[in-house]
């Protein structure tokens, strides 16, 4: 489920995207801080776009400082400073890898998962202690979502609606603030969860059926077209939705993550023709910056 939120960097402004950075650098530095040099390996824009939101919404400031990092050590670079947002962000990275593991070995029995799971094993009891409801909720939904995978769904909005449960409990966190604004927030999670839910089955299609896995699209009649117009429903709920939220900073990165970023991934999954650039889906693992 990793990879389909992206930044579209050539209509980003220089200090824009310099501020992402300084994001992605913070949450990197506090997954080594926080869970260990190897934890760094799994960092994704997903996450920091997590982080992203929180500080947006957040009424402290955020504080930068200019750090060195073993890709260029040669130069320093700024980077957020460990804070609330950060921390939750970084432990919802090592929970999201660690059930992501978990599921690719439990469904392909993937020799990747299986060693690379007593590596990631005390990072997740760890954030697993720090926030145990959060754990829990995860693991609640993705047992429902097993749970349908085994009996074949073949209704896709109903697999997803449980994987945007999943996102809503993530984003369903104390550090949203008021009770209205965690309602809010937590829908936007269920929106992307939806959203990235039926991206990846969808692109996922062929080599689902090659190997005989499950895809709900693979068992259910649909036509391209009206998946397309769910998604661009779901979009432009999302982003709806976002304009429920009062934004103290960060607005120009998220409505460049929402309108272009994730559009793009919309149509690299349905058109085939799309530039190369834009096709690609960003791996949990890359660093593209």
């Amino acid at each position: 489920m990793f990879g389909y939120i992206k930044i579209d960097k050539n209509e980003l402004k220089v200090k824009d995207y310099n501020l992402f950075k300084s994001y992605y650098c913070g949450l990197c530095r506090t997954l080594k801080q926080e869970y260990g040099f190897p934890a760094r390996y799994f960092l994704s824009y997903d996450t920091t776009f997590l982080a992203v939101l929180l500080a947006a919404i957040s009424e402290n400031t955020t504080d930068f400082c200019s750090v060195r990092c073993m890709a260029n050590p040669m130069v320093r670079r700024p980077a957020a400073v460990k804070n609330d947002a950060l921390s939750y962000a970084a432990a919802v990275n090592v929970l999201l890898v660690w059930f992501k593991l978990k599921d690719d070995w439990s469904d392909n029995h993937s020799l990747k998962a299986i060693l690379l799971m007593p590596l990631m094993l005390r990072k997740k009891n760890k954030a697993k202690k720090r926030y145990p409801a959060l754990y829990q909720s995860i693991d609640t939904q993705l047992k429902a979502l097993s749970a349908l995978e085994k009996e074949n769904c073949s209704v896709s909005d109903a697999v997803a609606a449980v994987f945007g449960k999943l996102m809503a409990e993530i984003f369903n966190t104390e550090l949203a603030g008021t009770e209205e604004t965690r309602r809010v927030f937590s829908h936007v999670g269920f929106l992307l969860g939806r959203l990235i839910y039926l991206l990846d089955a969808w692109a996922d299609r062929e080599d689902d059926a090659k190997k005989k896995a499950y895809n709900p699209f693979l068992l259910e009649e649909s036509e391209k077209e009206d998946v397309r117009l769910s998604l661009d429903y779901t979009l432009g709920e999302l982003a709806n939705t976002l304009q429920l939220l009062n934004f103290s900073k960060n607005q120009e990165i998220i409505e460049n993550i929402v309108y272009l970023g994730l559009k793009q991934s919309d149509d690299s999954v349905f058109y085939e023709t799309e530039s190369p650039i834009n096709c690609k889906k960003e791996k949990h693992h890359e660093r593209p910056i």
